[in-house]
């Protein structure tokens, strides 16, 4: 088949793009799945069709990467929605990880075997889309669902970007996180500082701490600060990339300047990377650092550690650079493939916009760390006194406004792992940011041209 032949092709660079970006049995029934396959589609076409006109219920399968606490509240929802109406039935299957969910879709794929939906990354989305898998979600179908233009504009508009591929919509967005600045209070207050709201102050609690010869260190990065380094660049003015005009910058002025204060912060002791830890988490909830940036997802492991170790902890929104405010969001989104029968994609427009209701977003945020998807969804009476009974929550919410996505592309995957290397030339070996940058946009430019 043509479509097997062109996923053939770039399956390697699919599963190594979802390793990046991480995470989630197996395989989903031909009754159930869509297939790419024409002679598959009619069969589980007319199987549907008999089952809508015997009475029985649509059935969707739903691969996802959820386990633990997640996983939980994601079968509270799919149970509530199940039990919500008459037509439908979400079979949820837990692939492992986001790795081991890659791997399952790329076979299927070949198989001709896709589940309904899926949970995917931001470079699962152009990825698969690029390669025909995934159905295009247009405003009018959202509408036919219930979905009016309201709502729509009640997402937050960063959440939109990762959906999004050559001006079109391919998933409906779901569990989302942004960076936070966690903060040792009992470490500020030792040296009488606020907490600092711009890197200038981060850089000034630096070298207040190494002049007084502590032993812990003002910021924490994790081992890979790629992120941390976009943010900072984009905050600075670097135009970065434009996938759609075909410019990179990303050895701009301004995102050698926002490296080249990083790679200062880590030479003279200002900042540390995680190191063995693996996550900066554990070193900042025993009070390895004053500061630490990282995932708002990752708050539970902070809070446990914390608890273990005693300190006094909060989170911020992040430190601005340039005085702008600018922050970068991550998670997954949730894909229709290709080959769903009229009934399925129904299924798939109730099952989403369902999980999107704000009650139910406002749940999941609750329950998992994860962030409200909808503005309305703060307005939620229990969500508004969850955050009251714990403000550490809050931060992440301040942030909604002005979070944005990445611009992802076809190749991303590879643009990560060439950015990751280019973090870790300036954390291990200490190279010259400018080169390492001027490195990074070559490689970069012909990625985009390429693709």
């Amino acid at each position: 088949m043509k479509l097997e032949a062109k996923w053939l092709k770039a399956g390697l660079g699919l599963v190594s793009a979802s390793l990046l970006l991480a995470a989630c049995g197996s395989g989903a029934s031909s009754e159930s799945s869509a297939s790419s396959d024409t002679s598959s589609d009619a069969t589980s076409s007319t199987s549907e069709e008999a089952s809508s006109t015997s009475g029985e219920k649509v059935e969707l399968t739903f691969w996802h990467a959820m386990s633990g606490p997640q996983g939980e509240a994601l079968t509270t929802l799919v149970e509530k929605f199940n039990e919500s109406q008459d037509q439908y039935t979400v079979v949820e299957q837990n692939q492992g990880d986001y790795t081991t969910l890659a791997q399952s879709v790329t076979a299927a794929a070949v198989s001709g075997d896709l589940p309904t939906l899926s949970q995917l990354t931001a470079t699962d989305v152009v990825e698969y889309a690029s390669n025909d898998l995934l159905t295009p979600i247009t405003d009018d179908m959202l509408a036919e669902a219930g979905f009016e233009q309201d709502a729509i504009d009640d997402v937050y508009e960063g959440f939109w970007g990762s959906t999004e591929f050559n001006g079109e919509r391919f998933a409906m967005p779901f569990s989302k996180s942004t960076r936070v600045m966690y903060y040792n209070q009992d470490l500020l207050d030792e040296y009488g500082v606020e907490v600092p709201t711009t890197w200038e102050e981060v850089t000034a609690l630096g070298e207040k701490m190494v002049t007084a010869g502590d032993e812990a260190y003002a910021m924490g990065f994790e081992n890979g600060f790629e992120m941390e380094w976009e943010t900072m660049a984009r905050q600075n003015g670097s135009d970065f990339i434009d996938p759609e005009a075909g410019t990179v910058s990303v050895n701009d002025e301004a995102a050698v300047e926002a490296l080249t204060i990083i790679q200062e912060s880590l030479e003279k002791g200002y900042a540390r990377t995680a190191g063995e830890d693996g996550y900066m988490s554990t070193p900042f909830a025993n009070g390895a650092t004053a500061l630490y940036i990282g995932s708002s997802a990752g708050m539970g492991f902070v809070e446990e550690g914390a608890a273990e170790s005693g300190i006094n902890w909060s989170t911020a929104e992040i430190p601005t650079l340039n005085d702008t405010q600018l922050t970068l969001f991550a998670g997954n989104d949730l894909g229709l493939f290709q080959g769903a029968s009229e009934e399925e994609t129904a299924g798939y427009l109730a099952f989403t916009t369902f999980l999107l209701e704000p009650e139910n977003t406002a749940f999941w945020a609750q329950e998992t760390g994860y962030l409200p998807v909808r503005e309305s969804a703060l307005e939620d009476e229990n969500y508004a006194a969850y955050l009251e009974e714990n403000p550490q929550y809050v931060a992440a919410t301040k942030e909604l406004p002005y979070g944005t996505s990445s611009e992802t592309f076809v190749g991303y995957g590879e643009f990560r792992n060439n950015m990751v290397a280019a973090m870790e030339e300036i954390a291990v070996n200490g190279a010259d940011p400018q080169t390492v940058l001027d490195n990074l946009q070559s490689q970069t430019e012909e990625l985009v041209a390429g693709n």
